[in-house]
C-alpha cells in the first residue's frame, strides 16, 4: 500500500517518534511510520479514536503490548517503545527492512527448496521464541512474514493470545485469523495450543514452495472445509521438503512437530550469506538505502500528494514542525515526483517499498470498464472473438473448428468452454488479477499476465487500467496449452463492442455488490470496518471487520434442496443451509431463473463461535440486499 499523507489533524510527533505518514489502518487501529531521533525507523500501532471510549477496546491493546513485549528472539519484530495510558495509546516495533513474502512468491515465483528450508528455520526459532513466551501468534501467513537481508521475520502480535486463556479465541469481537491458514481446531472455534501455529507454518511452507497454498477454494466456507476435512495435495511440493511440511499439516495437533524439533530436524544452517535469491536481494537493498533517505530528512514529515492543495499542506505542516523555510520549487517538485513514486506494502512492523519502473505497457486507452466486463454474455464475447476456427497446430488437442466446442455460462457469469477428450478452457470477465505477473508478452497493448499455479496455465490481462485490479482472466486445464490460452485472450481483447447478457437490465450480472449494502448497519451488526470493501471479484465484496462478510452474485444450476427457508414477505424466501464449519452463516436468495441455471445471491457471515449472532447479521443483510435488487 501507499504510504498516505499526514492530514492536518494528525500528530507530527509521537513519543519520540517524527511521523512520516500513514502504512495503513485496520478494524481496530491504523500503523503509522516514524522515525526516532537516531534515524531509526519504527512503525508506530494507534487504536482508532473511535474505539478509545469503549472499555473493551483499550483493554485489548493492552493485552497485546503486553503479549508483543513478552516475545525476543532473533526472527521477530519486536516491540521497543509504547505508551497504554496515553489519551491515544500506541506502541511502537522495529521497522523491519524487508520484503513480505506473498509478494515476493508474485513477484519472483516459489522460492527453491534450500531457500524454502531456511525459511522454515527462521520460522521455527521465531515460534519457538512466542511459545516460550506463553503465546500462540493465531495468524502466521506470508503477510507476516517478512524476507529480510539475513533471514525470515515474524510480524504483528495483533491476535496472539496467551496459551494459559485459550479460549481467548471466543472473546466477543476476537479475529479469528487469516482463513486459509488457519488450523483445524481454528476454524472449528476449539480450544488452541501451540500447535495451532505449526499447521499455519505448513500451509504457510506450501505457498512458499509451490506459490499456490494447500487448502484455499473459491469461497471462505470451502477453504475452512478443506482445512477440516481434506488433506492436503503436496504432489507439486518438492520431494525433499515432504517430509518437513507434511507432518506440520496433520489434523491432529499431537501428531505435529515441535518447532523445536523443527529445528533439530533441519539441523545447521548451510552458511549462505544472503539466503534468498540475487532479485529479492537487491529489492531489499534499495529498501534500505531509500527508508534511510527519508528517515535522514528532517523535513520528511509526509509524502506530498499531486495536487496544489497537497504540497501547500505539506509545506505548512514541515514550517510548522521546525520553522524552516519552504524549499525552493525545483526541489520541492523533485520531492514530489519521488513521493508520487513510493509504494509501501506491509502491516504492524513492515512494509514493502517500491520506486516505480515505469509503465511499459504500450500506449493504449482503457478498452473495457468493470460495468461493462459485468454486463458481457461471456460466451458470446469468446465466440464472436474466436470466430469459426482456431489456427492449426496452436492446440493439438483441440478441435480447430470452433463450433464443435460446448460453451456453458459459468457461476461466475464467465464461460467454460469444453472441446472434448477432457480439453476444457473458462473465461472470465471483472476477475480479480492482481496476484498475476507479467509473462513478457502482450495484448492490444497491455500485458499478458500469468498465475504462479504451475498445475494449470491462466493468464489474465487488465484492459481497466493499471490502476485496477479487474481483468479478464482465461484458463487451460495444462502449462503445454498456455499458446492456446495466450491466443484465446489476444483475440478476446480484440472485440470492441461486447454481447450484453440477455436482460442485462434485470440481471444480477450488472448489479455492484457492493453497493448493495448499507454501510452503517453493517458496522453495527459486524463493526467495526475499514473505511471501504475489498472487492474480490466483479460479483463478490467483501468487508473486514472484527467479523467478516461476504455478497457473492453468482450463476448456479438448480438442485433439490432441504434446507430450512425463511419467508421475506411478498412470496420471496431465504435459503438458510446449515454450515459443517463453525463460525460461518450462510443465507441463499433465489432472484431469478434464466434458462437451465438460477441467478442467486449469496451472504456469508464469517467471525467468532457466535453463529447464531451471525445468522441474526446474514439474515438482516440479506433482508436489506434483497430490497435493492432490480425489480
Amino acid at each position: 500500500m501507499t504510504i498516505r499523507p499526514l492530514a492536518q489533524e494528525d500528530p507530527l510527533q509521537i513519543g519520540r517518534y517524527r511521523i512520516l505518514g500513514v502504512l495503513g489502518s485496520g478494524g481496530m487501529g491504523r500503523v503509522l511510520l516514524g522515525a526516532g531521533a537516531d534515524g531509526r525507523l519504527v512503525a508506530i500501532k494507534q487504536i482508532h479514536a473511535h474505539l478509545l471510549g469503549e472499555v473493551e477496546y483499550r483493554s485489548r491493546f493492552r493485552r497485546e503490548v503486553t503479549a508483543s513485549t513478552r516475545v525476543s528472539g532473533a526472527f521477530t519484530a519486536p516491540v521497543i517503545d509504547f505508551d497504554v495510558d496515553s489519551a491515544t495509546p500506541w506502541l511502537a516495533s522495529v521497522f523491519v527492512v524487508g520484503v513480505p513474502l506473498d509478494k515476493v512468491v508474485q513477484e519472483y515465483g516459489p522460492l527453491p527448496p534450500q531457500a524454502v528450508r531456511m525459511l522454515a528455520a527462521g520460522l521455527a526459532s521465531a515460534l519457538e521464541a512466542i511459545h516460550r513466551a506463553d503465546l500462540i501468534h493465531r495468524d502466521l501467513k506470508p503477510a507476516n512474514v517478512l524476507l529480510a537481508s539475513d533471514g525470515p521475520r515474524v510480524i504483528d502480535f495483533g491476535i496472539a493470545t496467551a496459551t494459559e486463556n485459550p479460549g481467548g479465541l471466543t472473546e466477543a469481537g476476537a479475529v479469528l485469523g487469516s482463513p486459509a491458514y488457519m488450523s483445524p481446531e481454528q476454524a472449528l472455534s476449539e480450544p488452541l495450543t501451540p500447535a495451532s501455529d505449526v499447521f499455519s507454518l505448513g500451509s504457510l511452507l506450501v505457498i512458499a514452495a509451490t506459490g499456490t497454498s494447500p487448502f484455499a477454494a473459491s469461497t471462505m466456507a470451502y477453504t475452512l472445509f478443506n482445512i477440516v476435512h481434506t488433506e492436503p495435495d503436496l504432489a507439486r511440493v518438492p520431494p525433499e521438503l515432504r517430509e518437513l511440511i507434511g507432518p506440520c499439516l496433520s489434523k491432529d495437533p499431537a501428531a505435529r512437530p515441535t518447532p523445536t524439533q523443527i529445528l533439530d530436524y533441519l539441523g545447521q544452517p548451510s552458511g549462505h550469506r544472503r539466503p534468498w535469491s540475487e532479485p529479492i536481494h537487491l529489492e531489499i537493498d534499495r529498501l534500505a538505502i531509500e527508508l534511510a533517505g527519508l528517515a535522514a530528512d528532517p523535513e520528511a514529515t509526509t509524502v506530498l500528494s499531486g495536487g496544489r492543495r497537497g504540497v501547500r499542506v505539506a509545506q505548512q505542516r514541515t514550517m510548522l514542525l521546525d520553522n524552516r523555510p519552504p524549499r525552493s520549487r525545483s526541489s520541492r517538485m523533485l520531492l514530489l515526483l519521488l513521493a508520487v513514486l513510493l509504494v509501501v506494502a506491509g502491516t504492524a512492523g513492515a512494509a514493502w517499498v517500491r520506486w516505480g519502473r515505469g509503465d511499459d505497457r504500450q500506449a493504449a486507452s482503457p478498452q473495457y470498464t468493470i460495468a461493462q466486463m459485468r454486463e458481457a454474455d461471456a460466451c458470446a464475447w469468446l465466440r464472436s472473438a474466436l470466430g469459426d476456427s482456431i489456427p492449426a497446430g496452436l492446440a493439438p488437442s483441440w478441435p480447430t473448428n470452433v463450433s464443435n466446442w460446448t460453451l456453458t455460462a459459468s457461476w461466475v457469469w464467465g464461460c467454460d468452454a469444453n472441446g472434448g477428450a477432457k480439453q476444457t478452457l473458462s473465461f472470465e470477465p471483472g476477475a480479480y488479477v492482481s496476484g498475476f505477473v507479467r509473462t513478457g508478452a502482450t495484448a492490444a497493448g497491455w500485458p499478458i499476465l500469468g498465475s504462479q499455479d504451475a498445475s494449470t496455465c491462466e493468464r489474465a490481462l487488465q484492459p481497466t487500467g493499471a490502476e485496477q485490479k479487474w481483468g479478464l482472466i482465461v484458463k487451460v486445464r495444462s502449462p503445454s496449452q498456455c499458446a492456446l490460452a495466450d491466443y484465446v485472450l489476444t483475440r478476446l481483447s480484440s472485440v470492441t463492442d461486447l454481447p450484453r447478457t440477455a436482460d442485462a437490465d434485470q440481471s444480477l450480472a450488472r448489479v455492484d455488490p457492493c453497493a448493495l449494502v448499507d454501510r452503517t448497519p453493517l458496522d453495527s451488526q459486524v463493526g467495526p470496518l475499514p473505511v471501504g470493501p475489498t472487492e474480490d471479484s466483479a460479483h463478490t465484496c467483501v468487508w473486514e471487520g472484527t467479523s467478516e462478510v461476504a455478497v457473492n452474485l453468482r450463476l448456479v444450476v438448480p438442485k433439490p434442496s432441504a434446507d430450512p427457508q425463511i419467508d421475506l414477505g411478498e412470496g420471496r424466501r431465504l435459503l438458510a443451509p446449515k454450515s459443517t464449519v463453525a463460525a460461518i452463516c450462510t443465507r441463499l436468495y433465489s432472484y431469478r431463473d434464466v434458462a437451465k441455471q438460477i441467478e442467486q445471491v449469496e451472504i456469508q457471515v464469517h467471525g467468532n463461535d457466535d453463529n447464531e449472532a451471525h445468522c441474526a447479521a446474514a439474515e438482516s443483510i440479506a433482508r436489506s440486499v434483497v430490497d435493492k435488487l432490480p425489480k
